[in-house]
């Protein structure tokens, strides 16, 4: 991939749209263990992180409107600005803070709002797929970078926690200089439309409310990811004693393959010619992974399968993304991507729950098998749903 294709600024954007990676990264691995050391069951644990994909959900519509009929730069320094200071709350230790706190999180959902801000150069400059590819490659790194500073803990005890915190707060902070210089430099239309209310008929009027009904598959993946993804490294610890260090270095190897991974997706997308088609490929051979992972007992082959996993699955997010930016208009954007985020989230809150309580009740291996059923569904659904669309939209493979 050409850096020059997307410009000087849109590489700015990337890096602004995705240096909080460093929080997925960190919380991937400690999160769930220091709620653990805090006195949480897993079962409680599970609960949080089910309520925070509730409350994301929530946050992606909200945020979703207030980013079409609002100025979009000051939302999304203010809801910044609330998110890092709430991160340093999880530094108390204390479980009622920590769940309140990382709810609150969620609930400002920034992340859509960025994505109506740079989403308006991408399709501007014509590089939507290159650009979001740069970005989730980008995010995995700094998500690696997160991963790295996870073994803290191991080395520090409780300051380390209290650094890795400290550090997510920063990334939050970090981002806010970079996206208002680059937006004021310039000139990216932040334009704002009138809405006359928020309703599921309002909903339904959008031009792109056809693509919303095409992306309903997208609950299931959020089911299944919730199911497993954010208590894998309580399964790996549970099932493996897998120490919180090593954890760390597999996360972030895991997260520097897929920053590759990501930088490639525009390259298979072009051989397959097809971004739909791509997506079904990758996601599939994904799952098809998943399903295996409970019955390989060799932990250095296991751990090579997660990381192979977890590159095919994410892979596939960039060019999803990007065929969704070029298909829906700019003054849709922001309800469009809080929309779909929410058809994932609220589904996702659901699913650390019934992992949490499987984990606890000693079934360590059913959550693995029943995402790979629902994610194997929703592949299987896509591909019927979606199949048509670029034909339909005449948009290309590769812009």
């Amino acid at each position: 991939m050409s850096f020059r294709i997307i410009g000087r600024e849109g590489v700015l954007l990337a890096v602004a749209n995705s240096i909080t990676g460093i929080i997925w990264g960190a919380n991937s691995v400690v999160l769930s263990i220091y709620m653990l050391n805090t006195g949480m069951k897993p079962a409680i644990i599970g609960a949080v992180l089910g309520v925070f994909s509730l409350m994301n959900a929530l946050g992606s519509l909200i945020t979703g409107y207030l980013s079409d009929f609002t100025n979009k730069l000051n939302l999304f320094t203010a809801f910044s600005l609330a998110s890092g200071s709430l991160i340093l709350l999880l530094m108390t230790g204390l479980p009622p803070v920590i769940a309140v706190a990382y709810s609150l999180m969620a609930l400002l959902n920034r992340n859509v709002i960025s994505i109506a801000i740079v989403g308006e150069y991408a399709k501007r400059r014509g590089v939507s797929s290159e650009f979001f590819s740069l970005s989730s490659s980008l995010s995995v790194v700094f998500s690696a970078i997160g991963s790295s500073i996870a073994v803290l803990p191991s080395y520090m005890g409780r300051i380390g926690y209290d650094l890795v915190f400290i550090i997510e707060a920063l990334s939050v902070y970090l981002s806010i200089p970079i996206m208002l210089k680059v937006v004021k430099r310039i000139g990216i239309n932040m334009s704002e439309v009138k809405i006359s209310g928020v309703s599921l008929r309002e909903l339904r009027e959008l031009k792109s409310s056809w693509l919303l009904k095409r992306l309903l598959p997208e609950s299931l993946i959020g089911l299944g990811a919730g199911v497993i993804i954010p208590l894998f490294s309580l399964w790996f610890y549970l099932k493996f004693h897998v120490s919180l260090s090593n954890l760390g270095i597999v996360y972030a190897a895991s997260n520097a393959t897929l920053a590759l991974g990501t930088l490639t997706a525009p390259v298979v997308s072009r051989v397959l010619k097809s971004r739909v088609t791509s997506v079904i490929l990758l996601e599939g051979s994904a799952t098809g992974i998943l399903a295996l992972m409970p019955i390989i007992v060799n932990l250095p082959a296991l751990l090579l399968l997660f990381i192979v996993r977890n590159t095919l699955m994410n892979m596939a997010n960039p060019l999803l993304t990007s065929l969704i930016n070029d298909l829906v208009p700019g003054e849709e954007r922001g309800r469009v991507f809080g929309v779909w985020n929410m058809i994932s989230s609220i589904p996702r809150a659901l699913g650390p729950g019934i992992g949490g309580y499987l984990i606890d009740s000693g079934y360590l291996d059913l959550p693995l098998y029943i995402t790979s059923l629902l994610y194997a569904i929703a592949v299987i659904l896509f591909y019927v749903l979606l199949k048509d669309v670029e034909k339909m939209s005449k948009v290309t493979a590769v812009r």
